[in-house]
């Protein structure tokens, strides 16, 4: 009997160690897109977009997308406090602009969002992403962004951490007649009119990142207009680890119950021997 009580004292620290050696990763839960918008109405100097929906506290990535003569400029989306990742404008002429703001929602369902900005346009293209177990007090861990004018698009490379969620996102604007993009994957937002003759498109993409390091770029579009092309990597919640102090709590805890359990054995056992 000595001898099994041994044995489980010695397993009790590895299941406790396999148990809180977590290998979870932040999930996305939904994604959402404006699709594809015809001749929306000229002057305009906001869009919707919706949250997605999940679970309470999940945190919500939106990326906005107008055009620009070079002056555009994103305001905080409404309602709720947002936090912006990044907002900035294409490059070559700058004829559009992008903006990733963030926040965590406490509601399940999904909601509309507007994006906002300065200048008025007749274009508008927006995605969502949402997403369960960020880290709730630090929850980004780098945004690079990267601008140009025509070629292969490719999101920067950031350095992230082991379970994190990586995102990609390029935002092109210009002229109809510029219109040769090649997406790579995922969400596709686009606006275009025939009153201005200008467009707006967003490619996005969202994977895990279970091993951290660098991401290397993210190739997302090929195209003769401007562009501009992010990369966000979100923090996943840390795994509760137990101290030194807590570790020497749970394994008195274990001795003194597995002491109690082999001395009523062992009483059992000489009262049926009597």
């Amino acid at each position: 009997m000595l001898n099994k009580v041994k044995l489980i004292l010695f397993a009790i620290p590895l299941l406790l160690i396999s148990v809180t050696a977590s290998h979870a990763v932040v999930q996305l839960v939904d994604s959402e897109s404006t699709g594809i918008r015809n001749d929306l109405d000229n002057n305009i100097t906001q869009g919707v977009v919706a949250s997605g929906s999940g679970l309470p506290g999940d945190f919500v990535v939106i990326m906005c997308s107008t055009f620009s003569d070079g002056n555009n400029l994103f305001l905080d989306p409404t309602p709720g406090n947002w936090l912006e990742l990044n907002s900035g404008e294409c490059g070559g002429s700058g004829a559009c602009v992008l903006g990733i703001f963030a926040r965590f929602d406490e509601s399940a369902d999904s909601s509309d969002i507007t994006c906002n900005w300065t200048d008025q346009t007749s274009v508008f293209a927006a995605g969502s992403f949402r997403y369960s177990g960020v880290d709730i007090d630090n929850p980004i861990i780098a945004v690079a962004c990267n601008s140009g004018a025509g070629g292969l698009v490719a999101a920067p490379s950031v350095n992230t951490e082991p379970g994190s969620a990586v995102i990609g996102v390029v935002s092109i604007g210009g002229d109809l007649n510029l219109v040769t993009q090649d997406p790579v994957e995922s969400i596709f937002a686009q606006g275009f009119s025939s009153l201005t003759n200008e467009f707006n498109l967003i490619f996005a993409v969202s994977f895990e990142f279970p091993q951290g390091g660098s991401t290397g770029e993210i190739p997302l579009a090929s195209t003769s207009a401007d562009w501009r092309a992010c990369t966000i990597a979100l923090r996943m919640t840390p795994t509760t680890i137990p101290t030194l102090s807590e570790w020497g709590m749970i394994a008195s805890a274990a001795v003194l119950m597995l002491i109690g359990v082999y001395f009523a054995a062992r009483r059992k056992r000489l009262q049926a021997s009597a």
